[in-house]
């Protein structure tokens, strides 16, 4: 993934005799995402690229104040909790879709049941909507969603799942699964065209329900072109063609800061790299069920070592997160902590299971994970460890831990795009899905105890067991946190401090200087 010095080296030479020059004055970003574009709907393409689009095209009931960590009104101007299953909404009555249609409650009735209806099928449906029961419409501006059972985040999971379709556009859709290719929402975007060739937004400058949680658009135009190479990005970054490249390395991104006509942002991400085992083995690998390998090979990691190697001065010496959930995440709680690098011990452990001459696996990942994992592979090699790294495009790797085949991988986690309540990284992990490779009952059953749990202090409680669980039995670890690291010309504002999603920005929150 990383670009060769030579790359950027050539790339500071064409730039030498190129003028860069940002897009300010037709008022158009352009911008490269990584991973090809399939729709601009998150519901059926959840990756975190995607969900960029998404929440600048469709609009949720409430969004989050990540400033304030607070919850903020969006197409809800008011909510209040009629018992402990049931939320009533009260809704905008000036907002408009982007094709004229004027929204109500007839909408959010409609997304809400199409979303949990059984026969639409979505990877993410149980995780997302398992929760919930129905919904009522109480009058044009008025309803309630019940759940199942009581639900302690689901504010904070509204705010950014559930988004509200078009009812007569989308119904008449022949194709609902394609609808994100032709998209229709109350965003500060609309898109103009959606393809594999890219994607084109247009400011909504009839967007005039803007809050606390979700600012309308300041730019014009938005042009997002696929270039999955790094080394492609950044030549087209030094040559004009493109106003902002995130996903850095920092090997990159010195470069960049040393080019007059760019600048940095940089701050700490909630998405980490996590190392999981197939200790439920389901690949038939055969190992990880012992619970001294998977301690040998989690002491065998020199975590800090990958962060200073990986990570800018600034954020090299940030602690190291031990537990699966990071510590912004309202509910996430633990005592204990990850084993301590001592390769020493790892080689002890291995002999004492009967590996000492090491053992192959292979070892599988996708997109801005493989240089951490590529780390990791050469520490295990030092123990006698061979790992064969797979790097995958993300949905070969998708599809290939969905069918149970990975013997252990690094996936990139950013809790459903930067949510803010630990539930939905407890359901990632932890629910028995395809990309669960652990399938412990206990967990389980803590997950569940703690969504339904609504005094906040019983609550981190039990997800205090259930985090110390996983990690008291090694079942994986946060190997690396990522950074967020753009580069971008001169003439834009990059202000990572208002957003916590992964990539460091949201194309609402950029403007020109």
């Amino acid at each position: 993934m990383r670009p060769s010095l030579r790359m950027i080296a050539m790339g500071l030479a064409i730039f030498s005799s190129t003028a860069l020059h940002a897009q300010k004055a037709r008022d158009t970003l352009r911008v490269a995402v990584y991973e090809p574009i399939a729709t601009a709907d998150n519901t059926f393409e959840p990756q975190p690229q995607t969900s960029l689009f998404s929440a600048m095209i469709f609009d949720t009931l409430v969004s989050f104040d990540t400033v304030n960590r607070k919850v903020a009104p969006l197409l809800a101007t008011s909510w209040r909790q009629i018992d402990p299953l049931t939320v009533e909404f009260t809704l905008r009555n000036d907002v408009k879709f982007h094709d004229g249609q004027p929204f109500d409650a007839d909408d959010v009735v409609y997304s809400f049941n199409f979303l949990i209806d059984p026969k639409v099928v979505f990877r993410t449906k149980e995780s997302r909507y398992g929760i919930f029961d129905r919904i009522e419409k109480i009058d044009r501006y008025t309803v309630r969603i019940k759940t199942k059972a009581p639900f302690a985040p689901l504010l904070l999971r509204l705010a950014s799942i559930l988004p509200v379709y078009p009812r007569i556009a989308h119904e008449k859709a022949p194709d609902k699964a394609a609808f994100g290719r032709t998209p229709i929402g109350t965003g500060p975007y609309r898109a103009l065209s959606v393809g594999s060739e890219g994607i084109v937004l247009q400011r909504n400058r009839d967007f005039h329900h803007a809050s606390a949680g979700k600012h309308a658009g300041r730019i014009g135009r938005i042009e997002i072109v696929t270039v999955p190479d790094v080394q492609t990005q950044t030549a087209r970054l030094l040559t004009g063609q493109q106003d902002l490249m995130y996903n850095l390395q920092t090997e990159t991104a010195e470069f960049l800061a040393a080019n007059p006509a760019l600048e940095l942002a940089m701050q700490d991400s909630i998405q980490i790299a996590a190392l999981i085992f197939d200790m439920s083995d389901r690949s038939g690998i055969g190992i990880f069920k012992d619970m001294r390998i998977r301690q040998a090979l989690l002491h065998a990691i020199d975590r800090r070592a990958i962060a200073r190697a990986m990570l800018p001065k600034q954020l090299a010496e940030q602690p190291l997160q031990d537990a699966l959930c990071h510590d912004w995440f309202v509910g996430c709680a633990y005592s204990l902590k990850a084993p301590a690098y001592d390769p020493s011990a790892a080689r002890k452990l291995l002999a004492d299971a009967g590996h000492g001459n090491g053992f192959t696996l292979t070892l599988t990942t996708w997109g801005p994970a493989k240089p951490v994992t590529e780390m990791m592979e050469a520490q295990w090699r030092r123990i006698g460890v061979r790992a064969q790294i797979e790097s995958l495009a993300m949905p070969a790797f998708v599809k290939k831990r969905s069918a149970g085949q990975l013997h252990a991988f690094v996936a990139l986690w950013d809790n459903g795009g930067g949510q803010p309540d630990v539930d939905q990284t407890a359901a990632y992990f932890f629910e028995p899905d395809g990309r669960n490779y652990i399938k412990d009952p206990k967990l389980l059953k803590l997950y569940h105890e703690g969504r339904t749990e609504l005094d906040p202090l019983k609550r981190e409680a039990v997800y205090r067991e259930m985090f110390d669980h996983a990690l008291a039995n090694h079942y994986a670890l946060p190997i690396f946190r990522t950074p967020v690291i753009v580069a971008h010309s001169r003439e834009l504002k990059v202000p990572v401090e208002l957003s916590r999603r992964p990539e460091g920005f949201e194309f609402n929150l950029l403007e020109w200087k």
